[in-house]
């Protein structure tokens, strides 16, 4: 059955590929819609604007049957507006997801004095879980050199230690660059995926999620766009330098080059800290890291329909390991000589073309986008001296993947329906070298090392098709069906419904319910075998993990308050068959996935954001939830899983966080938007003490964030600085305690930085 489905769907991909021509990329929606006179009559020649909060704006005319449409926008809120002549302005908010297209209908009424300003009619299709974030809310945030500090502004997702966010209740989170999937894995933990300065704008699904989207474990997808021709025209380029707290400095480059259809971005950096990962100890030891990145960018595009995008990125990330320095810990009984310093290196590369076509009547598209990735971790021990302390283990891993995939899409719309088709294929070569030395817990003699020298290769093929139908004006209908096969140490398939219904109840209240399924197979740099001789088992470890599986529920509502201001209340459940979660292999920051057999989590999220009308602007996002999970079935450990108190019934997640807050506010200080000011708080209720095994919470925490600045100019003359500080209550909170699963770690202290741009010519 599933490969006659298989067979099927890609006949019709196929096919739709062939008669379309060449490809456009997925990170693009539109927007379209009628205008209609009071005697609902079509009306011509109407000029329609769409603009987005950061002031870039387009036009078009209505055509004689009163249709306007813009094609090909990138996903974003917009405004949409007119002014005709004699009659009311009108707007209306939107927002617009890749591979979707927002309706909104105008119908002409008489300008009456005292109320100029009237709400055009149309279907908000984003009452569910998307988040965009826009390059200037990164711009402007404190700690926006981190990637998940910008994504944790959204509710749904918790802050956690190593700068992992934990979104809907589990950990892992789905990254697709300019339309591209960059698949995460265990193996590669600390180093960013790539640059925030980089993005153009995020748009975060951490609900709702279409069925384009699969594959990983997907708590949350973040669909990432890099710098557009629009961008590259504007901004001439920059060099930053900044230092501050925890001996940090960095170098940041970026340059734009080009014009008429080929454009040009390049960036390179380098940093250095003296904290790079959260330490064990109130004052980090032993902890520093460095990273560089080089992006590049180019886009060329010969005519108003056809354009070649091609990104390349390269990164190097180098981390002391600051794992059980303190010998005096009362929290932790092992512990690592002072002095010794283990290593981790991270080395990652991803590469992609996009070919990019719309159709003659700008209702389609498709998309062919080949595409490369190559990642590398290599944690570099010293046994002789790991072994001389409280530490029972030394751990060494030399471990290389490679990528190489396509993937692809064809997207059709029509009055009533929007229809997208998309395939991926990829192949996964692993070679990885690992070896565990051990000390004999009786006789205090070192065991010889227990390696796991392995190779293998997987794959995973997925097929969707989904169709946005627009039932009636308030009322539209999101379906769609994804069919995942991998293979590797373990292989299977499922087919995932996806279903969702936003309905207009009145122009400013839309209510919203969604329904999917969500399948994740473990990678395979993932897989680990190692942990059980440390426990004495006598026989060969096996790889028995698991493919996640998910159904995910999700209700509530999104209400305007003006055309500036909107908010949204979501309730969501999530029900997993073998959770897919992470434990560190003894004094070592080093991941191994195991499968929890059953896991839930629920929760209630407030979402609002909006700007003033002199340009300020604000969000807030609040989380209510609870993780839970029951049964250890797959991966080998440092201890019984049956001692455990989620053995045979719930137990919170070590991740578990019942509140949290984030908050933020930036004040425009200059009419041009170049000075601002912005304030962040954020606050969390606490972990648990114990994963699985215990019910007291670590202690609440509050932090504040504020930064103060001005952009450099676009136009390559003049200067701009920034003053950022984080954690300025100086709040140095836990984050875990040691408990058979982590060490103890600590959230980092306050931090002063300083920075200084000058614009490139």
């Amino acid at each position: 059955m599933h490969s006659k489905l298989l067979a099927a769907i890609t006949v019709v991909i196929v096919v739709c590929a062939f008669f379309q021509g060449t490809a456009q990329a997925d990170v693009y929606g539109a927007i379209r819609g009628s205008v209609s006179d009071e005697s609902r009559h079509p009306a011509a020649g109407v000029t329609v604007t769409i603009k987005t909060a950061e002031g870039a704006s387009e036009k078009t005319r209505s055509d004689p049957q009163g249709r306007y449409a813009f094609p090909r926008v990138a996903f974003d809120t917009y405004t949409v507006s007119i002014a005709p002549a004699g009659f009311a302005q009108q707007s209306s908010t939107i927002t617009v997801t890749s591979g979707n297209v927002a309706v909104v209908d105008f119908r002409l009424s008489k300008k009456i004095l005292a109320r100029v300003v009237t709400r055009a009619s149309g279907v908000r299709d984003q009452a569910g879980s998307i988040n965009i974030i826009s390059r200037n809310t990164i711009a402007t945030l404190p700690g926006n050199g981190n990637l998940a500090h910008v994504t944790e502004t959204v509710p749904g997702i918790v802050p956690f230690s190593f700068n992992e966010p934990v979104a809907r209740g589990f950990h892992g989170v789905t990254y697709e660059i300019d339309g591209v999937p960059m698949p995460q894995t265990a193996s590669a933990q600390f180093a960013e995926v790539i640059d925030p300065r980089d993005v153009d704008r995020l748009e975060v699904f951490t609900g709702a999620i279409p069925a384009e989207f699969g594959g990983e474990r997907a708590g949350a997808v973040i669909d990432i766009v890099t710098k557009s021709p629009g961008y590259a025209q504007s901004h001439a380029g920059a060099l930053s330098l900044s230092a501050g707290g925890y001996g940090s400095s960095a170098l940041d480059v970026n340059k734009s080059f080009g014009g008429g259809p080929l454009h040009i971005f390049f960036s390179a950096d380098e940093r250095r800290t003296q904290r790079g990962l959260d330490a064990p100890t109130f004052d980090p030891l032993h902890d520093n890291s460095s990273q560089g990145d080089e992006f590049v960018r180019a886009l060329y595009a010969p005519n108003a329909r056809d354009s070649i995008a091609f990104d390349l990125s390269n990164q190097y990330a180098a981390y002391q390991i600051p794992i059980d320095t303190n010998p005096k810990d009362p929290l932790d009984p092992f512990f690592s000589l002072p002095g010794t310093d283990d290593n981790q290196h991270e080395y990652d590369r991803f590469a992609n073309i996009t070919f990019n076509h719309l159709s003659s009547d700008g209702k389609g598209y498709v998309e062919l986008a080949p595409w490369y990735r190559y990642g590398r971790v290599t944690y570099l021990p010293d046994a002789a001296k790991d072994l001389a302390g409280g530490s029972q283990t030394s751990t060494a891993q030399d471990r290389a993947v490679k990528y190489v995939g396509v993937t692809s899409a064809w997207f059709r719309s029509s009055d009533k329906h929007n229809v997208k088709m998309g395939i991926t294929l990829d192949r996964e070569e692993f070679n990885g070298a690992f070896s565990i030395t051990l000390r004999d817990p009786n006789s205090g003699a070192i065991l010889p090392p227990f390696s796991d020298d392995v190779q293998q290769a997987g794959s995973e093929t997925a097929l969707y098709v989904q169709d946005q139908y627009r039932a009636s004006r308030a009322v539209t209908v999101n379906g769609g069906l994804r069919y995942d096969h991998s293979t590797g140490f373990v292989g299977s398939h499922q087919l995932s419904p996806r279903l969702e219904l936003n309905a207009e109840v009145d122009p400013k209240n839309v209510v919203h319910f969604y329904y999917g399924r969500l399948y994740a197979a473990p990678a395979l740099e993932d897989v680990r075998r190692d942990a059980t001789v440390v426990n004495g088992t006598p026989d060969k470890p096996v790889y028995d993990l698991k493919p996640e599986r998910d159904s995910l529920y999700e209700a509530g509502f999104a209400h305007v308050f003006s055309p500036l201001m909107q908010g949204r209340l979501t309730a969501w459940g999530r029900n997993v068959s073998n959770v897919l979660d992470t434990t560190q292999l003894g004094a070592t920051p080093i991941f191994t996935l195991f499968n929890s057999a059953v896991g839930q989590a629920q929760g209630v999220e407030v979402a609002l954001n909006g700007q003033t009308a002199r340009g300020d602007s604000y969000y807030l996002s609040y989380g209510l939830s609870q993780s839970l999970a029951k049964g250890i079935s797959g991966g080998t450990f440092l201890f019984s899983p049956a001692s455990l108190q989620g053995a045979n019934s719930f137990a919170l997640e070590d991740h578990d966080q019942a509140n949290t807050l984030n908050a933020a506010y930036t004040k425009e200080l200059s009419p041009d938007g170049s000075r601002y000011a912005t304030v962040q708080a954020e606050y969390g209720s606490g972990f648990p003490v114990q994963f699985e095994n215990g019910l007291g919470r670590l202690p609440v925490h509050w932090t504040a964030n504020a930064s103060v600045g001005r952009k450099a100019p676009a136009n390559g003359k003049g200067y701009g600085w920034e003053i950022e500080g984080t954690n300025l209550l100086d709040h140095k909170y836990l984050l875990k305690v040691a408990n058979g699963f982590n060490t103890t770690q600590y959230a980092a202290a306050r931090r002063i930085t300083v920075k200084l741009t000058a614009a490139l010519p």
